[in-house]
C-alpha cells in the first residue's frame, strides 16, 4: 500500500542521516590527528515511482507523469584535501607539507602515500614514521650529489660515517693595504690527510736599488711556521722567486702576479698547490690599497679536516644536510614527494595512508623543488583540517532530520493502523 512509501522513505532518511553521523563523528575524534583530512557527506534521492499520466493532454500538457519519490541515499563521501593547521613542535625529523603533494613511504614492498610528516630516524639510521614504514626518497651518490626525478630508495643515514678531509685548493684575500710597514695575513690550511698548517703571506713595499719605496707595488713571500714547507711555483711545477701585486693610482688592484703555492707538509701527505684569489667580487673579495686602516687579511679557504656527523638538518626542499663537528655542511639525502591528477580518487588505508588508483590518475614522484606549489616545513606538523564548528553544526542539523525522519516513520505506522482498524 501507499503508506509503505512513506515508511521507506523514512527508514532511508534514517540510515542516510546515521551515516553522516558516522562520518562527522569520526572527523571529530580526529580532531587531533596529524595530517588528517575530513570528510563530508552528500545526498542523492532514490528513485521515483510514476503513478499515472499527469494529463492525456499530449504535448500539451505541462509534465508528462505524476511522481513520488522512494527515500533518500548516501551520493558520496568526499574528502577535503584543504591545507590543514601548521603546528610548531621544534623537532627536526617532523615535517609539514605546504601546497600539494604527499610523502611516500614503503611498507612490505608496496608504497603508500601520506600527509604525515612525524618522522624519526630508527637504530639503523633510517627514516620511518611512527608505524616503521620506510619514507622514501634520494640518497646522495659518493660524490655528494643527488639526482631527484628518478626511483626513490630508503632514505638512509650512517651517523658513524665521517667527512672525508679536503686539501686546501684556494685562499680569498681582501681588505685594505695601507702604511710603510710590511703586512702580515694568516691562516690555517689542510693538506690531504686533514693535517692542519699555518701559512702566513707578508706584504712589503717594494724598493728600487736605492731603497725608494715604488708607489703602488708590494712585493709577496709565502712561509709556514709549522713544520712544512712553502714556496711559489709556476704552471710547471717550478720555484718563482717573484711575487708581487700592483695597484692604480686609484687605489684599485691592477696587476697580480701572485703565483700558486705550493705546500709540502711531510708525515704521509701528499705535497698540494693552493691558488690565491685577490679579486673575487662575487665574494665579497676585493684588495684594494687606499690610504688609511689596514684591513687586509685572509677571507677564507676552502679546506678541511675529518669531520665526524653530529646532526642533520631538513630544509624546504626537503634535502637532508648532515652537521659536522668539522663546521661544515653536505647534503645526504633528499625526501621524494608526490602528487596526483585526482586527489579524491586515492583510497584511504588508514593510520593516515592513501594507495594510488585508476581514479587519483598520473603519479608523479620528484623532489619538493622541483614542484612549484610545494614547500616542506621542518620542525612542523600539519594537523588536521576538521573545523569543530561547522561539524557541530551539521551534527545539529543531521539530528534534527533524524528526530523528523523517525516522525514520519511514527506517522505512517500511525496511519496504518487506522487503516487497519477500519475493519472492526
Amino acid at each position: 500500500m501507499a503508506l509503505i512509501r512513506a515508511l521507506n522513505s523514512g527508514v532511508s532518511g534514517l540510515r542516510s542521516f546515521q551515516t553522516k553521523m558516522d562520518v562527522i563523528g569520526n572527523n571529530i575524534a580526529n580532531v587531533e590527528t596529524t595530517g588528517f583530512k575530513s570528510s563530508r557527506v552528500t545526498f542523492a534521492e532514490l528513485m521515483s515511482q510514476r503513478l499515472g499520466r499527469a494529463d492525456a493532454g499530449g504535448e500539451s500538457s505541462p509534465q508528462m507523469s505524476n511522481q513520488v519519490g522512494l527515500g533518500v541515499r548516501i551520493g558520496s563521501i568526499d574528502r577535503d584535501f584543504t591545507q590543514g593547521v601548521m603546528q610548531n613542535t621544534g623537532r627536526g625529523t617532523d615535517l609539514a607539507i605546504e601546497g600539494r603533494g604527499y610523502f611516500l613511504v614503503a611498507d612490505q614492498g608496496e608504497t603508500y602515500m601520506t600527509r604525515a610528516g612525524n618522522f624519526v630516524f630508527n637504530k639503523d639510521g633510517f627514516l620511518v614514521d611512527q608505524g616503521g614504514r620506510h619514507v622514501q626518497g634520494y640518497n646522495a651518490n659518493n660524490d655528494g650529489t643527488i639526482t631527484p626525478g628518478g626511483s626513490t630508495s630508503k632514505i638512509s643515514i650512517d651517523f658513524e660515517q665521517a667527512l672525508s678531509p679536503k686539501a686546501t685548493e684556494e685562499i680569498t684575500l681582501t681588505g685594505n693595504l695601507s702604511g710603510d710597514e710590511p703586512v702580515r695575513m694568516s691562516t690555517t690550511v689542510y693538506d690531504g690527510l686533514g693535517s692542519a698548517y699555518s701559512l702566513l703571506l707578508t706584504f712589503t713595499r717594494k724598493q728600487d736599488v736605492d731603497g725608494n719605496i715604488i708607489d703602488n707595488e708590494w712585493d709577496v713571500a709565502v712561509s709556514s711556521p709549522d713544520d712544512a714547507d712553502a714556496i711559489f711555483v709556476d704552471a710547471a711545477g717550478n720555484p718563482v722567486t717573484d711575487a708581487e701585486v700592483t695597484f692604480t693610482e686609484s687605489g684599485e688592484l691592477d696587476v697580480s702576479s701572485i703565483p700558486a703555492i705550493e705546500v709540502s707538509p711531510g708525515g704521509g701527505a701528499s705535497d698540494f698547490e693552493i691558488n690565491v684569489e685577490l679579486n673575487d667580487r662575487s665574494k665579497g673579495a676585493v684588495l684594494t690599497q687606499f690610504s688609511g686602516t689596514n684591513t687586509a687579511k685572509v677571507l677564507s679557504q676552502d679546506g678541511y679536516a675529518q669531520g665526524q656527523l653530529l646532526d642533520v638538518a631538513i630544509d624546504g626542499d626537503g634535502r637532508i644536510s648532515g652537521i659536522y663537528d668539522n663546521g661544515k655542511n653536505a647534503t645526504l639525502a633528499q625526501i621524494a614527494m608526490a602528487q596526483v591528477q585526482n586527489d579524491h580518487g586515492l583510497e584511504m588505508v588508514g593510520s593516515g595512508l592513501f594507495r594510488a588508483t585508476s581514479a587519483a590518475g598520473e603519479v608523479f614522484i620528484n623532489s619538493a623543488d622541483a614542484m612549484s606549489d610545494t614547500t616542506i616545513n621542518a620542525g612542523s606538523l600539519e594537523g588536521s583540517n576538521v573545523d569543530l564548528a561547522k561539524e557541530f553544526t551539521e551534527m545539529i542539523t543531521s539530528q534534527r532530520a533524524y528526530q523528523s525522519n523517525a516522525r514520519v516513520i511514527s506517522t505512517a505506522d500511525e496511519m496504518l493502523m487506522e487503516a487497519v482498524n477500519l475493519k472492526r
